[in-house]
């Protein structure tokens, strides 16, 4: 053969191989999508089984009267949260779930017999898209020390519930629908012969199925089903109705029925646990070295959630320390240097400044570079917002309360209004848009919710939601005059919020430090809300403190007398310090300064108006441990040990231990503690009292809002006018027009007729 041919049959027998090859690469291929194809098919049929089945149990539930209808689905609206830990209560989940959007209802799932929490909670809210942020967002949470599992809720008992409650007259007077609800409204069947449904019967429709009908079925030519596309329950129907007589079904039958399809309740929940017996032998010796073992006295009687929740609130409090705190603020140790002897000072000219006092171009050097640092976002505010309208006649928070302004705004709202301007000024000198002063609004307890409430009801003052964060002050247990810690019940330990003082604490359990430190905040205002006057990051003092490179400064007025009831902020044994009245003496209250004899000496009222440096603020670790605790005597209700009743003193019977915001002062050397005098009237006004007292009353705090406006209308060359009483001669100037008697130029030759707002340019 020659070398082309053997070149050829080569070839020939190489293309052969290779077709060969490539049938076997087809067939393996056709084999493997036959797999796939038979698995898929298997799927699909397995898919189609469980939508039939699915159906049928609907369809089941319909018939025995659990759903109103079998193609019934679940609201979009409501999320279904597990996971829970048993001391967490309704309102609890509602305040931490109303951030989102409103809440229609919010139900933690309870043993019907025992009341024990099961751990689960339904929460429904008014909007879908509310309640899907909810969803995105709370995922994983911890919430009293459990970390939650949230999820779309699949339950329709709410609807099945108001459908079976629903009774036939209901139905009759609506005039269709299951239970008079329109859109539950499926089918409805009546004798096609009967120009209308029988006013005589019980409902309006006729009967699915009659007396006739269970004996021999149901001719169709009687029945009118008017239903688009409900075909499969049809047969389903008939079927059934064929096959069965259903003239009564038991409830055994139905919940045995019910457990074949797998349809009854078998949340994948943890119920409430006690713990173990290790873990409350070892808390149980915790508490027996404290001397405060009787806080277990009724322990052994109570339900498992109470156990679970009674050990979680023991576990959370250190007896040990609570004791040593208890000693120190019954028997605080002497001040340094000779028993008994204490050297008080007005504080060093180097750390003080007066607005009363200072030259003009200083103040708008500090307010210069206070605005620069605001719109370099290195500014923000705290609020320290516990209180409540008690005194007031209103149990809502003290910030919430209208003190009778023309344009009825309550105190968050002026405040809210002062951020929103400073922001927009800090805009106008820099250039820059969207500058934020982000601010931290401190409750208690009981005003968090109303609070967060009140703010999102008011649309946050036209702040960003994003840039105002509301937390909550720690608690401290009660304690009895004998050192003893207060069960306010059986399961409960009595608490109280650890005061104003507890803001360090809160600044780091809350996480808002971290808060600040992502802003990369570095200059912090902190006040108290009841103040109508307050600047609230006020450049002047931002800019202030700033240039003296302090930790801590603090806004003082001068005191009206030496009888006015107000603490005083000076130097105690060379350090800063506040000093209450009830600790001067009449010598030293009345002492003039030897500079100027017209004042008093000691003159620097504390109004509890602070700036903290972010850096000392870094630093809370360090010392937040050392601050005193201070006594409040108290009538606290309480659980009698010998006989397990509630007791309500007529007296004091306790105390309860807390701190003050200033308590850090003496922490300091007088180099990084600075004051800053300012005008009373144009920046202190506190609301302490009830309406009419005629002194610190929502009178006065409007008074002063009102003189204030007057005052700066004749500033700008304006005129006001009134023919009322003194409650009515002045003017109310929105914050939101200015901030401190600035920008009011367009107000110039004009007159305005008091009582007035001037809320617009």
């Amino acid at each position: 053969m020659s070398e082309m041919g053997k070149k050829d049959e080569a070839g020939v027998t190489d293309h052969a191989v290779l077709a060969d090859d490539n049938d076997a690469v087809t067939e393996a291929v056709q084999e493997n999508a036959d797999v796939v194809d038979e698995a898929a098919e298997e799927a699909a049929r397995e898919q189609l089984r469980r939508e039939r089945e699915a159906r049928a149990q609907a369809l089941t539930l319909e018939i025995v009267g659990d759903l109103p209808y079998a193609e019934v689905k679940p609201p979009e609206n409501v999320l279904f949260v597990c996971k829970l830990n048993p001391v967490t209560e309704d309102e609890d989940l509602d305040l931490i779930f109303s951030r989102f959007g409103k809440i229609i209802s919010c139900e933690v799932i309870r043993d019907k017999r025992t009341k024990d929490s099961l751990q689960y909670a339904f929460i429904e809210f008014e909007n879908q898209k509310d309640c899907e942020q909810a969803y995105f967002k709370m995922q994983g949470v911890l919430i009293d020390d459990h970390r939650i599992h949230v999820d779309f809720s699949q339950s329709v008992s709410r609807l099945s519930d108001t459908w079976r409650s629903a009774t036939n007259s209901k139905r009759a007077k609506q005039g269709g629908g299951f239970g008079g609800i329109a859109h539950l409204e499926k089918k409805r069947q009546f004798r096609a012969a009967d120009p209308k449904p029988d006013s005589r019967k019980s409902d309006g429709y006729g009967m699915v199925f009659d007396k006739e009908s269970r004996q021999g079925g149901i001719p169709e030519a009687e029945v009118e089903v008017v239903a688009p596309g409900t075909s499969i329950i049809e047969d389903a129907v008939h079927h059934l109705l064929d096959e069965h007589e259903m003239i009564a079904i038991d409830v055994e039958s139905i919940e045995r029925l019910l457990d074949k399809l797998n349809l009854t309740s078998h949340e994948d929940v943890v119920p409430p646990e006690a713990p173990s017996e290790e873990d409350l032998k070892n808390l149980r010796e915790k508490y027996a070295k404290a001397d405060q073992e009787h806080v277990f006295t009724f322990y052994d009687d109570l339900s498992t959630a109470e156990k679970a929740a009674l050990y979680e609130r023991l576990a959370s409090i250190d007896p040990i320390h609570i004791n040593e705190i208890t000693e120190r603020a019954l028997n605080p140790p002497e001040p340094s240097g000779t028993k008994g002897e204490t050297k008080l000072e007005p504080l060093p000219e180097s750390a003080l400044a007066s607005i009363l006092d200072s030259k003009s171009e200083d103040i708008d050097s500090w307010y210069e570079s206070g605005l620069d640092l605001v719109a370099e976002g290195k500014v923000a505010v705290v609020l320290m917002a516990g209180g409540q309208g008690t005194r007031l006649g209103s149990s809502a928070p003290k910030g919430c309360f209208n003190i009778g302004l023309p344009s009825e705004k309550s105190l968050f709202q002026i405040q809210a209004e002062r951020i929103w301007k400073i922001q927009q000024l800090a805009e106008k000198k820099s250039g820059k848009k969207n500058i934020v002063v982000p601010w931290y609004v401190m409750t208690s307890g009981p005003t968090r919710k109303p609070t967060e409430q009140f703010f999102e009801e008011h649309k946050y003052f036209g702040l960003g939601k994003d840039d105002v964060t509301i937390f909550e002050q720690g608690i401290l247990p009660c304690i009895s005059n004998e050192g003893k810690i207060l069960l306010e019940s059986k399961s409960k330990v009595a608490i109280a919020p650890d005061g104003n003082g507890g803001i360090y604490q809160a600044l780091l359990t809350s996480n808002v430090r971290t808060d600040m430190r992502k802003r990369g905040i570095q200059h912090i205002h902190a006040y108290c809300v009841d103040n109508c006057l307050v600047k609230v990051a006020d450049p002047v003092f931002i800019g202030f403190a700033a240039s003296k490179e302090v930790d801590i400064a603090t806004k003082v007025v001068r005191k009206r007398n030496s009888k006015e009831s107000v603490g005083l902020i000076l130097c105690k044994d060379g350090k800063p310090d506040v000093v209450e009245y009830s600790e001067i003496d009449s010598a030293t209250a009345e002492a003039k300064d030897s500079k100027q004899p017209d004042l008093l000496k000691f003159r620097a009222a504390n109004i509890v108006n602070h700036y903290y440096s972010f850096k000392f603020l870094e630093s809370i670790e360090e010392w937040a441990h050392k601050l005193p605790h201070h006594v409040a005597r108290k009538k606290i209700p309480y659980i009698d040990i010998e006989t397990g009743e509630t007791v309500k003193p007529d007296k004091p019977n306790g105390i309860k231990l807390e701190q003050f915001v200033f308590d850090v002062f003496p922490m300091l050397s007088l180099d990084k503690f600075a004051s800053m005098e300012v005008k009373r009237e144009d920046e202190f006004s506190p609301l302490k009292n009830a309406k009419g007292t005629g002194e610190d009353d929502p009178d006065t705090s409007k008074k002063d809002i009102l003189d204030q406006g007057k005052r700066w209308i004749q500033s700008a060359s304006g005129t006001v006018t009134s023919e009322g009483g003194h409650l009515s001669d002045g003017v109310e100037v929105s914050p939101l027009v200015s901030y401190g008697g600035e920008g009011l130029d367009f107000l110039k030759g004009k007159e305005i007729k008091a009582p007035a707002v001037v809320e617009k340019e």
